[in-house]
């Protein structure tokens, strides 16, 4: 298994808040690379979420995304006739905040423009701190994937978000699949032609991540703190007494 030093992007947004649009655009685009690659092979991953997409700064690439955990990936048909399985609030398949319409009324139903949704969820999160939606139960929460329109970010936070990217946000957010961007490429080209685009340079990520290594890194008398030692952690096994 690859061992990765890190953060994902839930502890991300929990312990730094809302991310710049040029880091945003930055993450999503490598997400999409990810999720193209998947999507060429014929399978769709389901479950895109703050807490699978692990950013590191491995191979002299700071700010690389790692996609994880394909545990509910499924293949998608081609177009002919398929079993599908209807699912239903109490049979979910994925995480409620971050589902598609289509994959919460039938899992198989879900194709890659249900990951697209997902990528915009993400997006959302990462821009505002916040969900798209919230409520307190499962049941009202899907009822809003399925039927309330988002409320743009750029009114749940006090940093500044693009038209363009708000634009690009919300068109992932579409209740239809077929109003939005119907494949990981196109939505990456879409990222990449927006202002923003190049705004989070490799300088700014370097330097970002040199701040991280040192805060990272207890002082004399200080222990780690959990949340940066919770992605590093090690065991140790003593074969030797096991091979006796």
């Amino acid at each position: 298994m690859e061992f990765l030093r890190g953060l994902n992007l839930h502890e991300l947004a929990a312990r730094f808040g809302p991310q710049p649009e040029g880091r945003v655009i930055h993450i999503l685009a490598q997400v999409c690379d990810s999720l193209a690659e998947a999507h060429s092979l014929g399978l769709v991953h389901r479950d895109i979420k703050p807490a699978n997409i692990f950013l590191c700064d491995r191979g002299g690439v700071p700010d690389c995304v790692k996609v994880l955990d394909f545990g509910l990936v499924r293949e998608y048909g081609d177009g002919k006739p398929e079993r599908t399985r209807t699912t239903g609030v109490k049979g979910l398949e994925g995480t409620p905040w971050f589902m598609a319409p289509e994959s919460i009324k039938d899992s198989g139903r879900s194709d890659p423009r249900s990951d697209i949704y997902s990528v915009g969820a993400l997006g959302y999160y990462l821009l505002t701190g916040e969900f798209v939606f919230d409520s307190e139960s499962v049941h009202e929460l899907c009822e809003k994937h399925l039927k309330v329109a988002p409320p743009p970010p750029g009114r749940r936070t006090t940093n500044p978000i693009s038209a363009p990217l708000e634009s690009i946000i919300l068109r992932c957010l579409e209740k239809d699949p077929a109003l939005r961007p119907q494949s990981a490429p196109e939505l990456r080209a879409l990222l990449l032609a927006s202002p923003h685009a190049s705004a989070w340079s490799v300088e700014a990520r370097a330097a970002w991540w040199a701040e991280y290594r040192a805060q990272a890194v207890p002082k004399p008398g200080e222990t780690e703190h959990p949340r940066d030692g919770a992605a590093d952690v090690s065991v140790s096994v003593d074969f030797a007494s096991r091979i006796k």
